[in-house]
């Protein structure tokens, strides 16, 4: 095996140095996976990360291991990994054969506190397996400096990467859900001593092949779960070097072909992108209307009536909705549903862009408020010069910054615009009452007993109809195409009252038409500047009831305080329209929103109060909206010990990641729709509330915050 090893060594070598003697155009090095996902060579991480926003999706074997998952960069400093570790050879359930293999649930991540410049390297500190049983949990310092071809680490690792046995670190309960486990821990020990170091060089031959080598401290005799010892399938590793090569197969699909612990071919594949708008299509020019001489001729012998129904009709021909026009000497107010855009300044640019192809040019000034199901929410006010040149590129981005004003104060600015005159104003143009969507709907399940991969595809119809302003109807139906749920047990924690989530797998696994929510709902400004909403019907799949809500944006969007009151019955699973008398429900929260960095479109949003099963605490939420994708992230922490029974509830972290994307990636049209999709224990009753998919605490997490649209001004001419 030795003689093997140094053979295989050799050539290894020799085939670098052979390579390296060629004069290849010198490119920037490409980041790589590692075999958990994670930026990395093979076994062990490097000090870089992915582009901001961007995502990886990888399957890497190594056996007895098998990798698969996820990896994100929220944050242009911070890369995420959620990914399953596949032990072939070691059943996950003794009394489950249909769930197969061993399978351990990791999420790391990797901080970088300083990038490479000319002289110092990038350094990286990261955690991988950071909660729960900590099989392969590490805490890591990285540093990575890129020479000519070459791209070198080092680092120092405690924990399986630093060839430590973990078993000393295990915890008390064996909820791993909780704050006390075995990963939390392991983080919490303050140590230095009895890690061990990694290092890695990755030579980039050519611009889409690099060979790697590196050496690991792993200890694979000191895992909890040793696949090596269950039988004879597996050799016991022989070397603690690893060599390989790693192939740019296209601009995204990255092949690894490797040979590690001595004795072991190993491979992967592993596709790369980053979020983009233009997604899947590249969107073809969104060409703007253009208006004749003639009709601006015609434009300026209208009287103000005439005037503001036409500048309203031309409005509502570009899409919008609830389009309403009116005038006062030189200044032209403007309202619309945005039904088109996802960011509310692409919006603008449109509207603003029409009524200035045609309106005379004694109107100087445009005011424009953007409606939510015709609820206004924030108001636009740009010199028409100003904006002109602008679209012309004739005025800088930072000069229009100051030039755009943008207020949630809409009743004020509706004041200034009127200057306490009385106005005519248009008739509501566009109303678009009934809007319908049909389209397929992916729902998974992962890693429950009976099964580790269970997937539910449904035709989905999704519809509001306005009744009048403020008020609409809205409904969700499906249709289940194909249904791996249904073989799938009810996992029983608690008694029926307390059973919030944990027999929410009854209602997936339903096979018939379900509705799954059908509700009336009533959005309205009420006085200080605040917002309220009443919604009154069928939430989610479990539930039927009531939800109150008003909410109150502070200083511009920077942040926002309201009350949320929800009162639920649980839902027959057969009969969707029927409510179970006995099992009645409530929570009552105060909601906080603060936009933490305008910087990193990050923001903060909090849940205090009491949740359905009576428990009380906080639920935290951390989300980013970036390039009209949003990615978010939440934990919630109550008294749960007090309140259930078993060992799974009790002292449980409900926690979890969410993503929303434009539809707009799948399709070359605009979209303002995002698909929802997120990565959430079912299986826990502890922290729920009922999900309306409509709250006004979310409504300032996105891109059309008044904070943040300035800084996006760009959209202002796209």
């Amino acid at each position: 095996m030795i003689q093997t090893k140094s053979k295989f060594m050799s050539l290894f070598l020799a085939f670098i140095l052979i390579l390296s003697v060629n004069l290849f155009s010198k490119e920037n090095f490409k980041v790589q996976a590692a075999n958990n996902g994670s930026t990395g060579l093979l076994e062990i991480p490097d000090a870089r990360i992915m582009d901001e926003y961007s995502m990886r999706i990888f399957y890497n074997t190594s056996l007895p291991y098998k990798y698969y998952g996820i990896a994100l960069t929220p944050l242009p400093f911070l890369e995420t990994n959620l990914h399953f570790t596949q032990l072939s050879g070691i059943n996950g359930f003794s009394n489950s054969d249909a769930y197969g293999d061993y399978k351990d649930k990791s999420i790391s991540f990797k901080l970088q506190l300083l990038k490479e410049s000319n002289y110092l390297p990038s350094i990286v500190v990261g955690g991988e397996d950071i909660w729960g049983t900590s099989l392969y949990s590490s805490k890591y310092i990285a540093l990575s400096k890129k020479i000519s071809y070459f791209d070198f680490t080092l680092g120092y690792a405690k924990g399986r990467l630093g060839g430590e046995d973990l078993r000393k670190y295990s915890a008390t309960t064996s909820n791993s859900g909780s704050s006390n486990n075995n990963a939390v821990n392991f983080l919490l020990d303050t140590q230095i001593k009895g890690g061990d170091i990694f290092a890695g060089v990755k030579m980039q031959a050519t611009p889409k092949l690099s060979l790697v080598l590196e050496y690991s401290g792993i200890e694979y005799t000191k895992d909890k779960q040793n696949p090596f010892k269950s039988g004879s399938s597996y050799e016991l590793p022989s070397s603690k070097i690893n060599v390989g090569i790693k192939y740019k197969i296209t601009n995204r699909l990255d092949g690894t072909l490797s040979y590690q612990r001595g004795n072991k071919i190993s491979f992967g594949l592993n596709y790369q992108f980053g979020f983009n708008r233009t997604g899947l299509y590249d969107h073809p020019e969104d060409n703007k209307w253009k208006a004749s001489n003639k009709k601006k001729e015609e434009y300026k012998t209208y009287d103000t009536k005439t005037l503001s129904d036409k500048l309203a009709n031309e409005v509502a021909a570009e899409k919008f909705s609830n389009v309403v026009v009116s005038t006062n000497e030189n200044k032209i107010w403007l309202e619309i549903d945005n039904d088109r855009y996802a960011n509310d300044l692409q919006a603008a640019s449109r509207a603003f862009g029409t009524i200035s192809e045609v309106a005379p040019q004694k109107f100087d000034t445009f005011y424009l408020t953007i409606k939510n199901k015709g609820v206004p929410t924030k108001t636009l006010k740009v010199n028409r010069k100003e904006f002109d040149l602008y679209n012309k590129d004739d005025l800088s981005s930072s000069y229009m910054k100051k030039a755009l004003s943008v207020t949630n104060q809409t009743t004020k600015s509706k004041k200034e615009f009127k200057n306490k005159k009385s106005l005519y104003t248009s008739d509501i143009i566009s109303t678009n009452k009934f809007k319908y969507s049909i389209a397929p709907k992916l729902q998974t399940h992962l890693n429950v007993k009976d099964k580790p991969f269970a997937t539910k595809l449904d035709l989905k119809l999704d519809f509001t109809y306005d009744i009048m302003q403020g008020l609409y109807l809205k409904g969700d139906v499906r249709y289940p195409l194909y249904n791996g749920f249904k073989d799938l047990k009810t996992l029983a924690l608690e008694s029926n009252k307390l059973s919030i989530r944990t027999q929410l797998i009854d209602y997936r696994k339903y096979n018939k038409t379900q509705l799954k929510n059908l509700t009336l709902n009533y959005v309205k400004h009420t006085p200080f500047n605040t917002i309220s909403k009443v919604e009154l019907g069928y939430f989610e799949y479990a539930y039927a009831g009531i939800d109150l809500e008003t909410f109150k944006p502070l200083f511009n969007d920077r942040a926002g305080i309201g009350i949320q009151y929800q009162y639920v019955y649980k839902r027959y699973v057969g009969n969707m329209l029927k409510v179970y008398n006995d099992l009645q429900y409530s929570s009552k929260f105060v909601n906080l929103y603060y936009l933490m960095s305008p910087k990193y479109d990050l923001h903060l949003n909090m849940k205090i109060g009491q949740f359905l099963a009576g428990d009380k605490g906080v639920r935290v939420d951390f989300i980013r909206s970036y390039k009209n994708f949003t990615l978010g992230a939440f934990a919630t922490f109550t008294n749960s010990k007090d309140i259930f029974t078993s060992n799974e509830n009790k002292g449980y972290i409900d926690k979890g990641i969410y993503m929303k994307i434009p539809l707009e990636v799948f399709s070359k049209k605009n979209s303002k729709i995002k698909a929802n999709y997120g990565f959430k224990p079912w299986t826990r009753d502890v922290g729920q509330f009922v999900d309306t998919g409509s709250s006004l605490s979310q409504m300032l997490n996105n891109e059309n915050n008044s904070q943040i649209m300035k800084k996006n001004i760009h959209y202002l001419k796209e």
